[in-house]
């Protein structure tokens, strides 16, 4: 995935809600899924060390597991055109478009 490419800051929830409406509309046999890890949000909370002595702090921090896309495709992160597919099929069903 492109270092350039990202789900814009504050749309986490939104961008989720895209991938499921999207992958709902996909014919039968399309092989990508909402990631396990971050389910599709492209991000999840996460422990980090404040360094020696300094403790722990949670934030949230991008998901290696789909490289922060949200979806995943044959056991790797999907590619980004495929994301895009399912977005804007999800984009179109959530906006009341063609079923």
């Amino acid at each position: 995935m492109s270092a350039a490419w990202s789900i814009a800051y504050g749309r986490e929830k939104e961008h989720a809600a895209e991938l499921r409406a999207g992958l709902q509309r996909m014919q039968t046999g399309f092989l990508a899924e909402i990631c396990g890890l971050c389910h599709g949000e492209g991000q999840y909370e996460q422990m980090y060390t404040a360094g020696c002595g300094g403790g722990y702090f949670r934030s949230m921090g991008g998901c290696d597991y789909c490289d922060g896309t949200g979806l995943r495709q044959g056991g790797k992160p999907a590619p980004r055109s495929v994301v895009e597919q399912v977005g804007n099929a999800g984009r179109i069903a959530l906006a009341g478009g063609v079923s």
